[in-house]
């Protein structure tokens, strides 16, 4: 049997039936391993880039000494880890002191990234890898300022003094603390046993930074998860910074979707070829039949046949594949993420093994069938097989998609989304159908012959005419549902962070000081974003209600309830928040005994809260109460100042209150922060330039590989429209030379093809626009957190840009065919 498979397949593949099918499954693979290979590799090297932001691949954090034995596990597994101390402590020289957050480091640091240092406050500085040498320290410019010292000056530190060694200009880390009042510092671990400084009963965060081989360290820190208390934290790269959070997260959401397109573009254009395949083998099933082949021997010899097209597509998708990605990677080396990260095996043997199971899942239904052929359609040609059960064959289709979609992407979510459009699409493709048969009707009484030929052969073969529409439509849906996600991505991001989005912040601006300071700003033509007051409060009761009474364990260990909260008040919605549910309170309204409050919907969301609510907070050893009347979306990632927590005007009146404010300065007006220390040295400014920086960088890594993988999910889809359009190539062909035959001219010929070709373009651009705005619109609130919204340029653009190629390929394909003398044609079948 073996023996007489090889020599069908070698007939098939001189006659060229096998090739397009073949031609499917190779794109099919291709475009999965390449894909899942280059999403591998973009994704792991964003791992990379936002590992360089914390400063390592993860950190471990601890309001208690670290298990010594913890961290030689560790160590013994070939991982590195540094042990840091982080606690708050004053400097001074002189008469100057100052409140700082010092970080004590105990190996190299950064493990993963740099850290810059400079010579001057406000200079350009040097790269470093390493923590500062025993005896020095390393401090945030404004506190030379307050101190009066300069580089090389010794400063007073607990018990012992400390050289001034560098002025932080960067440093991994600083995002997620970037708002902590106390400026920070760096320092050797071995000083802060010689200060003498960290006492009994001393707040002392104890963090390791941990980097090494992907399997190693995941192993580990999946052990040190297991291990850990509630009061300890993991915190991996991607949450440094909310903004740098929402964009990984967004961007891999993106990834993982591409790896669900490239398993429904298989889909589609294998069951296509596959379907064309089995009807081209009836005859020969039908003769195998008359000289005595039983139906399992039949079922034998296409068995092996399936298997030898999906050991030689795959074969060929995966070198073709792999070539792809590699020369892609190397030619847009420039634009991908750094460092680029090497190949990996498991993208690699996941698509070999999609496509075999696509081939199975999508062709073997319709290869079954080919046994089933009665021996008597030697002699009568419209017998055909008895039909397996359309519900056996799309319970079946649709499992295994579902199946590869979860496998590639991880995301249930999306698999759910995918398929319920799916669904919905074939509900379309069923109408569009029916749209067909009645414009062909109205077309065969008005349009001239060749436009009443054309349509009458999409009417002559219903299933075939749907299949086709089908696959480009689903197709153009897949393309269409990435650009549109594409171009909504980085227009979120471009907003994220704008041009001119704020890099400075000042807080603890007191009252008096609101007034020279806005003059000051108005002089230096810097425009803020509002000075907002600042209360310091905690939340203490919840509707006449201790905490301990009204929240259960998981909502009482919320960080929120644990420590102060910053209070404010305003008139106005802030700019990156948005009222979701009650109503913000008017100009007109004046606190009266119990404020009106505005929360933000997460925290709400956390701890249970509702319209109506009433709050209790602890001010300076005072109490103030107010009533929850809206909650609020907030924009965590916009570089603004932000607040859990906000009362109407009037609310907190009586309170003592700093101010704090935002604006945008250009590197070469930073002298203006000189002038603001003078006139007000109480005041504290926070640099987000090197902050910012890092997170544009990333973000332009995650854009250009959201734009790249867009990019290859348009090649393998037009490489699945021109396979379905190969596989009605013969039909044309064959109509076509019956129409030569029957002394039809050329252009008559030529007219009625383009009719036909542009009908489907136009009913599957149609499809596809109709298909692609419920999905992407779907995947914007369901998966990307976005709003709705519909595309109209697109409902005019799709049908032109579908009609424009499925017309020009396909006439491409046939053009030249038509010249060939239609006996020879003719002979053939």
């Amino acid at each position: 049997m073996l023996s007489m498979a090889l020599r069908t397949f070698r007939r098939d593949w001189n006659a060229g039936e096998v090739k397009v099918l073949l031609f499917a499954l190779t794109i099919a693979v291709m475009a999965m391993v390449a894909i899942g290979s280059i999403t591998d590799r973009v994704h792991r090297a964003m791992g990379e880039s936002s590992s360089a932001f914390l400063g390592a691949d993860y950190t471990f954090e601890s309001p208690r000494p670290i298990e010594s034995a913890w961290i030689e596990r560790g160590l013994s597994g070939g991982l590195e880890i540094t042990r840091s101390k982080s606690f708050a402590t004053v400097l001074s020289k002189g008469d100057n002191f100052q409140l700082v957050s010092v970080r004590a480091l105990g190996g190299k640091f950064p493990l993963k990234g740099t850290i810059e240092i400079a010579e001057k406050p406000f200079a350009k500085g040097v790269v470093q890898q390493a923590q500062p040498k025993a005896g020095t320290i390393w401090l945030e410019p404004r506190i030379l300022g307050i101190l009066g010292v300069e580089v090389g000056d010794k400063i007073d530190f607990g018990a012992i003094q400390l050289t001034v060694d560098g002025v932080i200009v960067a440093a991994p880390g600083q995002a997620s603390e970037v708002f902590n009042v106390a400026p920070k510092v760096l320092i050797n671990l071995d000083d802060v046993q010689k200060a003498n400084i960290i006492q009994e009963g001393s707040r002392v965060s104890h963090t390791l930074f941990i980097a090494g081989k992907p399997h190693v360290r995941d192993s580990y820190m999946m052990w040190l998860k297991s291990q850990k208390n509630p009061s300890q934290k993991i915190t991996g790269g991607k949450e440094g910074t909310p903004a740098l959070k929402a964009a990984l997260e967004r961007a891999e959401t993106f990834l993982r979707l591409a790896s669900l397109i490239s398993v429904v573009l298989a889909g589609v254009a294998i069951a296509v070829a596959a379907g064309r395949y089995s009807q081209r083998h009836f005859d020969y099933s039908a003769i195998y039949r008359c000289l005595g082949m039983q139906i399992r021997q039949v079922h034998k010899l296409y068995l092996w046949q399936l298997f030898m097209i999906g050991l030689l597509g795959s074969g060929i998708g995966l070198a073709l594949g792999l070539g792809l990605q590699s020369l892609i990677i190397n030619q847009f080396s420039d634009f991908l993420p750094k460092p680029m990260v090497g190949i990996s095996l498991a993208p690699v043997l996941t698509g070999a093994l999609s496509g075999l199971v696509v081939l199975l899942g999508f062709a073997l239904p319709s290869f079954l069938q080919i046994a089933k052929v009665p021996p008597l359609r030697v002699l009568r040609k419209e017998l055909l097989p008895r039909a397996m059960s359309s519900w056996m064959i799309y319970l079946l289709a649709i499992g295994v998609m579902a199946l590869l979609m979860w496998w590639q992407s991880q995301s249930l979510l999306l698999v759910g989304i995918l398929l319920a459009v799916a669904v919905v699409t074939y509900l379309l493709i069923r109408l569009i159908a029916w749209f067909i048969f009645r414009i062909g009707v109205w077309l065969g009484k008005r349009g001239s012959l060749a436009v009443r030929f054309g349509v009458g052969q999409l009417k002559q073969y219903p299933a075939f005419t749907i299949s086709q529409i089908s696959a480009f439509g689903l197709a153009f849906i897949i393309m269409l549902s990435t650009v549109l996600l594409r171009s909504e991505l980085l227009s979120e991001w471009q907003s994220q962070l704008p041009e001119k989005a704020p890099n400075h912040f000042l807080i603890n601006v007191q009252e008096q000081e609101v007034e020279p300071l806005e003059k000051l700003l108005e002089a230096s033509n810097v425009s803020t974003e509002g000075i907002y007051p600042m209360v310091r409060g905690r939340v203490v009761g919840l509707n006449d209600m201790t905490l301990e009474e009204a929240l259960d364990e998981n909502q009482q260990r919320v960080g929120a309830v644990r420590r102060e909260l910053n209070l404010t008040w305003m008139a106005d919605v802030p700019e990156a928040n948005k009222v979701t549910k009650g109503e913000w309170w008017s100009e007109a309204d004046v606190a009266d005994e119990r404020a009106e409050l505005s929360v933000g919907e997460e925290l709400a969301e956390r701890l249970g809260l509702e319209i109506g609510d009433v709050l209790k907070f602890s001010i300076g050893g005072l109490e103030v109460e107010g009533e929850i009347t809206n909650l609020r979306s907030i924009q965590w990632d916009s570089f603004q100042p932000n607040f859990f927590i906000i009362f109407e005007p009037g609310g907190l009146d009586g309170f003592p209150a700093s101010y704090i404010t935002s604006f945008y300065l250009p590197i070469d007006d930073k002298p203006v922060l000189n002038q603001i220390l003078k006139q007000m040295p109480t005041v504290t400014i926070i640099e987000l330039d090197s902050i910012m920086e890092q997170v544009q960088s990333i973000l332009d890594q995650v854009t250009m590989a959201v734009e790249f993988i867009m990019l290859f999910v348009l090649l393998a889809g037009i490489a699945v429209l021109y396979a379905v359009l190969q596989v009605s190539r013969e039909e044309r062909l064959l109509s076509a030379t019956l129409l030569k035959a029957l002394g039809a001219r050329k252009k008559f010929i030529r007219a009625s093809i383009l009719a036909e070709l542009v009908l489907l373009g136009v009913f599957s651009g149609v499809l596809g626009v109709i298909g692609g705005e419920v999905l992407v619109n779907i995947l914007y609130s369901k998966a990307f957190d976005i709003d709705l919204v519909l595309h109209p340029w697109y409902w005019l653009w799709v049908p032109l840009i579908s009609v424009s190629f499925i017309g020009i390929v396909g006439w491409l394909g046939l053009r030249h065919l038509l010249n060939q003398p239609a006996h020879q044609v003719l002979r053939e079948y």
